[in-house]
């Protein structure tokens, strides 16, 4: 007889010993709730599935909010093993709403985009946001939501961006936080913030990539946006990108092969000194930053999806040596490339087999 775990209004769950969670009704019916022996992500309280507290405020941009309900609801249950994983929580000081004190026993915390960044909040609001960052919580805010983090003091000495539009405010309100507005979104530890308005779908998608492993993250993107996901930071000015889309495609198509400065300006027809410039006015970061990221996500691929031992992954993705890919790996991902497919790879392997 398998263990009661929790016991709601209508229903029973149990834990069985076959990497199932089951659903017993009154009637004595049993249903699949989850697999437990799936990735997961990261749980602070014990429960089987990590709450989301979405925080709505009266001026809350609503694709924002639409954004973290496909990403992480349903739609993304669809496309791939990632069902039941992930409970989304509406919260705020309307009626209808979850109350504030639902972030503080939430895993993750966003902030959605608001309308009036420069209003001042309620108190209450504030609190919550401070109990919650207090408690543990990953926070994370879209756009011009970054501003009620900044509120709350979870920024205090921290990496952060936001809407390009309220640049300048943001400098002045928050002197102590480092702005690094050219960026899509900016990872600093557990707190994550994100830049302009379509940032929101790349940010939610990064999150899910580190929960869950990139290859399931892309399948969700694939579902749930018309474009390509962009995966890590880009800068987000349009006109500034255009020019070197097809330098960063060019550098995709020989990320396995031995690459300067030179040799990519010489690809490009255009000056080192401009390449330079231009590169990082577009992506925000340097060539061979850039390229690197480009790198390890293409291994995360690699260890996800195939049986190729890392010192070979590392040649196919242009790191050279096995070391290198440590050493990047670690850095970029914090663990190691074993320990990364040990969790991802063998997890959707156990999965498949079902």
């Amino acid at each position: 007889m398998a263990t009661p775990l929790q016991v709601h209004s209508n229903y029973t769950t149990f834990a069985s010993n076959h990497g199932k969670v089951w659903r017993a009704t009154p009637h004595g019916q049993q249903a699949v709730v989850m697999r437990t022996d799936t990735v997961r992500p990261a749980l602070s309280r014990g429960r089987y599935r990590h709450v989301i507290a979405l925080v709505v405020t009266g001026d809350a941009v609503s694709l924002d909010i639409d954004v973290v309900r496909q990403v992480f609801g349903p739609r993304a249950a669809a496309e791939s093993d990632v069902a039941g994983q992930y409970e989304v929580v509406l919260c705020g000081e309307q009626s209808e709403l979850a109350p504030l004190n639902a972030m503080t026993t939430a895993d993750t915390v966003v902030l959605p985009g608001v309308e009036n960044p420069l209003t001042p909040r309620s108190p209450a609001l504030i609190d919550a946001l401070r109990a919650a960052y207090a408690g543990g919580a990953r926070m994370v805010g879209f756009g011009s939501g970054v501003f009620l983090l900044g509120y709350a003091g979870v920024l205090d000495g921290r990496r952060a961006t936001t809407h390009w539009k309220y640049a300048r405010e943001f400098r002045e309100l928050f002197p102590s936080v480092r702005l690094e507005g050219d960026h899509t979104f900016v990872d600093d530890e557990r707190v994550h913030t994100g830049g302009g308005m379509l940032s929101g779908v790349d940010l939610a998608l990064h999150l899910l990539a580190m929960d869950v492993g990139r290859a399931r993250a892309e399948a969700v993107g694939r579902a749930v946006i018309a474009a390509p996901w962009r995966g890590d930071a880009r800068a987000r000015r349009a006109d500034d990108r255009e020019p070197m889309a097809p330098v960063m495609a060019w550098l995709r198509e020989h990320l396995h092969e031995p690459l300067s400065l030179a040799k990519v300006a010489e690809e490009s027809f255009i000056s080192e000194r401009s390449l330079v410039r231009k590169f990082r006015a577009a992506t925000g970061t340097t060539i061979f930053d850039w390229v690197n990221r480009e790198r390890i996500d293409r291994a995360k691929l690699l260890l996800e999806t195939t049986d190729h031992p890392v010192a070979e992954i590392a040649g196919m993705v242009g790191f050279g040596s096995p070391e290198t890919l440590r050493r990047n790996f670690q850095r970029h991902v914090g663990t190691t490339a074993r320990s990364y497919r040990h969790k991802f790879r063998h997890a959707a392997a156990r999965a498949a087999r079902g």
